[in-house]
């Protein structure tokens, strides 16, 4: 998948080497915990059995509840290191970043301001900046926190911008 040179200058290299870095201490980190997991239950199972089954009697098997609590979140763990390992990768941050603005330019009605937002409305140095003003810069997303006015407040989009006298 990765075809690098091993020169420690090389960005990419560089960036190849620390992901592979993080993913080997994440599977590390899984193996560690999956042997205490089966340690710790078998010294569990190994104290069940001295002194829980009495011949004659039923005794009931505690064990298997911290067994089942601490399985449920190894299961994460695995999960979280061999199927989503890619989740949190700077890469994949990337591509969901430039998905979002895909969507945010295909839903052209969150790109612009609401009517009355104006070059001279006066409400902050955004206002003004859509398709039909003249402006060259990429429009605000409405989709958030709308701009602040000049006095330092913040102007709902759902509101009537005020009036300049």
């Amino acid at each position: 998948m990765y075809n690098y040179s091993q020169g420690d200058s090389d960005p990419q290299y560089q960036e190849a080497y620390k992901q592979a870095e993080r993913r080997v201490r994440a599977k590390l980190g899984f193996y560690w915990h999956l042997a205490s997991y089966v340690i710790v239950n078998g010294l569990l199972i190994i104290v069940y059995l001295i002194t829980g089954p009495v011949p004659g009697f039923y005794s009931y098997p505690w064990f298997v509840w911290p067994m089942f609590g601490w399985g449920i979140g190894l299961l994460f763990h695995y999960l979280g290191v061999f199927v989503f390992s890619n989740v949190n990768s700077e890469a994949t941050r990337r591509q969901m970043i430039e998905a979002e603005m895909q969507r945010m330019r295909g839903n052209s009605s969150n790109l612009y301001p609401p009517a009355g937002y104006g070059a001279n409305s006066g409400l902050g140095s955004n206002a003004g900046s859509g398709p039909n003003t003249g402006s060259t810069s990429f429009p605000p997303y409405y989709g958030g926190m709308p701009p602040a006015n000049n006095i330092g407040t913040v102007q709902s989009p759902f509101e009537k911008p005020p009036e300049n006298k």
